[in-house]
């Protein structure tokens, strides 16, 4: 198997995607982060617009024949329905986090076919911390989740659930682990903690064995779970409905997800009965 940090594809990839990094921490590091609300009233800086503009010349000179939908380049369903593969791009996921200076941000760009996210690279500019997920093969690249910092590089997978269970919570959007999971948790495993962090980081410290679950009852959109959605994947976890299906992409007008919840096989029956038991 080809060693995927040598893959040209994703070398690619690589580039654009700390080229983003380092728009984003220059303006990260200035007083004026550039700050205005969108018509929805959700905030963006000038670093989100300028991380877009840097990862959509990259991608278009990389795939010109593969269309990119981002945050901040919305294109209409009429126009995207026709389009069977596409890149699904938050150049900033996390934008509270970044006005807040927490550093809990990524940069999330995935590959989407027919629906299903086959790549995808989340890539941490505070940490350096990167991951990458192949659920299928496109162009030669490994089957397989990796992470990568600096010229560090390893193979990820979940683990294995044991005390204490580490639950991922939202750290600007809420609201905590419900008490009534909490306790059904408590029946298999003697400690339940909860760790908040922000943006794609939930879903990635899973992918990479830290953690064990994360609940998403609160609003999100496609651009958020899609690249991690395939490290997930490729690292033996899932991201998946209160019902157990996973995600599909591009395939409603609307881009807003609805709840969701990230783990492995072994959790995700105790989550999805705890589901059916709140209808």
């Amino acid at each position: 198997m080809q060693d995927i940090s040598k893959h040209p594809i994703f070398q690619a990839l690589q580039k654009i995607i700390h080229d983003a990094a380092d728009v984003i921490m220059d303006i990260y590091q200035r007083a004026d982060l550039g700050i205005e609300q969108k018509l929805d009233d959700s905030p963006v800086t000038a670093a989100d617009l300028a991380a877009h503009k840097v990862i959509l010349a990259g991608l278009q000179a990389l795939t010109p024949d593969i269309p990119v939908l981002s945050e901040e380049g919305v294109v209409s369903f009429e126009e995207r329905s026709g389009w069977p593969m596409l890149w699904i791009v938050d150049p900033l996921d996390g934008t509270k986090e970044f006005i807040k200076r927490n550093g809990e941000f990524s940069i999330n760009i995935a590959l989407v076919e027919n629906g299903v996210p086959i790549l995808g690279v989340v890539y941490l500019p505070t940490t350096s911390e990167g991951y990458v997920g192949v659920t299928e093969s496109w162009k030669g690249l490994p089957v397989g989740a990796f992470k990568w910092q600096g010229n560090e590089f390893e193979s990820i997978k979940l683990r294995d659930p044991r005390d204490p269970i580490i639950v991922m919570t939202s750290r600007s959007h809420g609201p905590a682990l419900p008490a009534d999971l909490k306790a059904t948790l408590k029946l298999a495993y003697e400690q339940v903690r909860e760790l908040p962090k922000g943006s794609s980081i939930k879903g990635c410290r899973i992918a990479e064995g830290i953690a064990d679950l994360h609940l998403r009852r609160g609003p999100t959109s496609e651009w958020d779970t899609a690249a991690q959605q395939a490290i997930i994947e490729a690292a033996g976890g899932m991201l998946v409905t209160p019902t157990g299906q996973p995600f599909r992409y591009n395939q409603r007008k609307t881009l807003l997800n609805g709840h969701f919840f990230v783990s492995g096989p072994e959790l995700a029956p105790s989550v999805i009965d705890w589901y059916k038991k709140q209808d």
